[in-house]
């Protein structure tokens, strides 16, 4: 067994779930595309603005050789597809049933740091057996990641732009080494996309405005991370999402059965929050214990808390308009309706009434959307 089939079954040993070989040429079809995006200003902030740098592999490592390309599922459980969850019926407190929506990426342990340590230990493994050079990526720096797992053979990249692998679907993380060893690359995987256009008709606000073409900055994913207020276009269509948005994969047929991997390191110590109620108010040292060793947590407390006050102003006009969520139904079985209503009413206004006085003034605006949509003058 030669070196790459050894490093192939190192990674599988350590949970990551797919690797692949890929050379170092230029990504010069992925050049055009990004250029093109560039010149219409359809790069989004988070996003390496360099383009020649992006698509040229030696110049992010010099004397490279190779991609190693790796994958890891991360789903634990199936994921329902609900924009709320069950709340605990036994809580007192009407408003405690509304609940908001965290991204599947979101709710496990940071993919950084879980990718990273699997990625040292690669490095590890391969300079044991042979001297050489090595850069790591984890979805930090300025490598062309889906391209490059596409053309090592780990995937295809589908109509919403996400890389799909044949068992896991899109739920993958993506983590590259850069080495100066020359490996022989892995063919490219096959497009088993199966260009239904679901993806881009699900997609709430148009951000995917064909197949293959995003414009980031009308993605709810983007959107619930980026600092500043909401744009009042985007308010209500964020719907009861906290952070990020898994729309365009749900949709998706390629996703429907996927294989549930459990990696247990992916586990987080503690259960993240989706109580709207108790999120708006969170604090910093509630923030750091649950949300800051996971991917929701990078963009600060803030953040989270803008989202969970604009998501419960949706939450509740769904309510009022009869769109009840699965949750409230279960909860209003048995008891009556106005009571209810009396009871959130009474919570909502004095938490609104609190944030009005927050010391940001994201927050204190955020909440004054919310409150005109609950209590309109």
């Amino acid at each position: 067994m030669g070196l790459k089939e050894d490093v192939k079954k190192f990674a599988k040993g350590i949970g990551l779930d797919a690797v692949g070989f890929a050379s170092v040429e230029p990504f010069l079809q992925e050049k055009e595309i990004l250029l093109e995006k560039k010149a219409r200003g359809l790069l989004s902030s988070l996003e390496e603005q360099d383009v020649e740098f992006r698509c040229h592999p030696e110049r992010l490592f010099p004397g490279a050789r190779t991609i190693i390309c790796f994958a890891i599922g991360y789903l634990i459980n199936p994921y329902k597809c609900e924009e709320t969850v069950l709340a605990n019926e036994g809580d007192g407190s009407g408003l405690k049933q509304f609940h908001g929506k965290i991204s599947r990426y979101a709710m496990v342990k940071d993919y950084h740091c879980v990718m990273m340590v699997k990625l040292k230990a690669i490095v590890k493994f391969i300079s044991e057996k042979k001297h050489g050079r090595f850069k790591i990526f984890v979805d930090t720096g300025s490598l062309m990641d889906k391209a490059a797992a596409r053309r090592s053979g780990i995937g295809w990249i589908g109509e919403n732009t996400c890389l799909f692998t044949p068992e896991l679907g899109s739920w993958v993380f993506l983590g590259e080494i850069l080495t100066d060893i020359e490996f022989e690359p892995d063919k490219p995987a096959p497009d088993l996309c199966d260009h239904c256009g679901k993806c881009v008709q699900a997609c709430p606000t148009g951000a995917l405005t064909a197949p293959y073409q995003m414009n980031p900055h009308r993605c709810l994913s983007y959107i619930t991370q980026k600092r500043g207020p909401i744009l009042e276009e985007f308010r209500k269509l964020l719907g009861s999402r906290i952070f990020g948005c898994d729309t365009c994969q749900e949709a998706c047929p390629k996703n429907k059965s996927v294989r549930i991997p459990h990696h247990p390191e992916f586990v987080p110590d503690f259960p993240l929050i989706t109580d709207l109620t108790e999120l708006a108010i969170i604090d910093k040292t509630g923030f750091e214990r649950i949300f800051k060793p996971t991917a929701a947590g990078w963009r600060g407390r803030n953040v989270l808390r803008r989202n969970a006050i604009c998501a419960l102003g949706n939450v509740w006009t769904n309510y009022e308009r009869g769109n009840s969520p699965k949750n409230i139904n279960a909860y209003l079985a048995g008891k009556k309706a106005d009571d209810f209503r009396r009871i959130c009413e009474k919570d909502v206004l004095a938490l609104l009434d609190k944030l009005a006085a927050d010391p940001s003034e994201i927050i204190r605006e955020q909440a004054g959307w919310t409150m005109q949509e609950i209590f309109p003058a």
